[in-house]
């Protein structure tokens, strides 16, 4: 009350005309600051912009009234059963867990743990908690480029696994089928070549490795409902791959049943719908971004990614990053991947990509 008498006691003196237009001056005061206020666009992740779809919503809430106080299928078989359709394997080479990160971490521990200090290939770049994944196994990680004939030549008496990215984050690259058959086929016996392949669903099609393992003994592949379903809260995804591995990697107790529920809608063809969807509005951003810089130093290697691998002529990838963080839009450093020249920025819908490539151009 005290601070209120004393706020309209400074108007007992003044005429109603005076009062008037000083409190006209401070609104149009708040106004230009308000209007002058650049709110922040994070693009530095790469979950999905947009939630997930209603009807994915309603089946995890649907399941989460219907038995909170029971115990999940611990089997996971609706959702085991639509992944095997859908990719034409036998359900028992598929196991769930709480996300692609968490697999990809118990099939580091499964390959890679033991007295002797055994050797990943990690094609880089790639997710880049891959290496430490890795040596947190009790492995080495040893990065080598991306192209089959490379890691080929690199594998000795010491590797256990190949780790790859596919999609690659943060490049958008794809190895193809083509090329995986002949790096499983190259590899020393006892290699495991372990595909990430949490952005699947954004591979040009015929291209996604997930259908392979069922000819190819020594393929693991890891799957996430993160990405191209908007799914990430919920932390599911499946790996893929001789039954006898895949079966040491689901954790105790399986998935929550809101996250079963889910990932069960993801894998019908609903689901494959809505990820299609997805899809093309990846490629579409990828097309206005690229139409925006057309004809200045900056370019984004071509893909069908929700993300943009970007560089510039005239610029290393530490001043573009504080370019655009000085105009309040904030992308992942180059330097995660120990690159310097590039930074990977988040295509989070026309507007974004419009507000990111003007930030991009200017100055």
């Amino acid at each position: 009350m005290r601070r209120l008498r004393e706020y309209y006691r400074q108007f007992e003196e003044m005429p109603p005309e005076e009062v008037s237009l000083e409190l006209r001056a401070r609104r149009d005061a708040e106004k230009r600051r308000a209007l002058s206020r650049i709110e922040p666009l994070d693009l530095s992740g790469i979950a999905w912009h947009e939630p997930p779809h209603p009807e994915a919503v309603n089946a995890a809430t649907f399941a989460l009234r219907r038995a909170l106080n029971a115990y999940p299928d611990a089997a996971a078989a609706p959702v085991r059963d639509g992944l095997a359709a859908r990719h034409g394997i036998a359900p028992d080479r598929i196991a769930l867990g709480h996300g692609a990160g968490e697999l990809l971490r118990a099939a580091c521990t499964a390959l890679l743990a033991g007295q002797r200090r055994r050797v990943a290939l990690v094609a880089w770049p790639g997710w880049h908690p891959l290496p430490d994944l890795a040596e947190a196994a009790g492995g080495r990680a040893v990065p080598v480029p991306p192209a089959p004939a490379e890691i080929l030549a690199r594998a000795g008496a010491a590797t256990r696994a190949v780790l790859i990215s596919s999609p690659a984050d943060p490049t958008g690259a794809v190895l193809s089928r083509r090329a995986l058959r002949d790096l499983c086929a190259g590899v020393p016996d006892g290699v495991t070549v372990v595909v990430d392949e949490a952005l699947g669903e954004f591979a040009p099609d015929g291209e996604d490795a997930a259908p392979l393992v069922e000819e190819l003994p020594n393929l693991l592949v890891v799957r996430s409902f993160s990405k191209a379903h908007a799914m990430a809260g919920l932390r599911a995804g499946a790996a893929l791959g001789p039954a006898e591995l895949v079966a040491r990697l689901a954790p105790s107790g399986g998935l929550s049943a809101p996250a079963q529920a889910a990932a069960a809608w993801a894998v019908s063809d609903r689901g494959a719908e809505i990820a299609a969807r997805h899809r093309a509005a990846a490629a579409d951003a990828h097309r206005q971004l690229a139409a925006a810089l057309a004809g200045s130093p900056l370019s984004a290697a071509p893909s069908g990614v929700p993300f943009a691998w970007i560089s510039s002529a005239a610029e290393d990838g530490p001043a573009i990053a504080a370019r655009l963080a000085a105009q309040q839009v904030f992308v992942a450093p180059g330097q995660l991947w120990r690159d310097e020249r590039h930074v990977r920025a988040a295509l989070r819908g026309p507007a974004a990509v419009d507000r990111l490539a003007r930030a991009l151009l200017d100055g």
